[in-house]
């Protein structure tokens, strides 16, 4: 299984590749394909997603080794130890961003002829973020936490998630809605 997230929106119109419906219908999709990116981008880094309790957010996934990260857990935990205070504490609800990978590893592809666009999260732990997973954390067998899941593909293109304020993009009334605008301007 690969731990990495892909969206994919496709669209057919029959027909004369060359008509002006099949031109209005491109131009429209690439509109669409760029307002769910932005969706999608803001589904991430809106504080919509519940969780559980507070966590310590360091930057840069909070040490550069296991064992630094470690410590600055146990510091901020126990409040003793010789790791870093974090730059910030967050609650709930939060944003799924901490350091910022997850974010940045988004490869987006267009093929408006095809009618198709491919969302693909590229971080290791995508998968685990959207869907939730159980993890041992700092690689320690005798402890095992839950990370809830935080769908922001379903919650952009559905609802139905535990996020609070994203609000539904309905693509297939946005992309009619520019088609008949598109054949206006034709």
């Amino acid at each position: 299984m690969s731990d990495l997230l892909r969206a994919t929106l496709t669209y057919e119109i029959d027909g004369d590749p060359n008509s002006v419906l099949r031109a209005a219908a491109e131009e429209a999709f690439a509109v669409v394909a760029a307002e769910l990116t932005g969706r999608f981008n803001d589904a991430i880094s809106g504080a919509y997603w519940p969780w559980p309790d507070d966590t310590p957010r360091w930057g840069n996934g909070g040490g550069r080794t296991l064992e630094e990260a470690a410590d600055n857990w146990n510091t901020w935990i126990n409040g003793n130890g010789t790791g870093k205070r974090p730059r910030a504490v967050a609650g709930s609800p939060r944003s799924v961003v901490d350091s910022g990978d997850l974010k940045q590893s988004l490869t987006f592809t267009l093929n408006r002829a095809a009618m198709e666009a491919n969302w693909t999260w590229n971080a290791e732990y995508a998968a685990a973020v959207h869907e939730g997973a159980y993890i041992h954390p700092f690689q320690n067998p005798d402890k095992v936490v839950e990370i809830p899941a935080r769908p922001w593909t379903k919650a952009v293109m559905e609802g139905g998630t535990s996020a609070v304020g994203i609000e539904v993009y309905d693509a297939a009334a946005r992309l009619q809605s520019l088609i008949e605008v598109n054949l206006d301007q034709l």
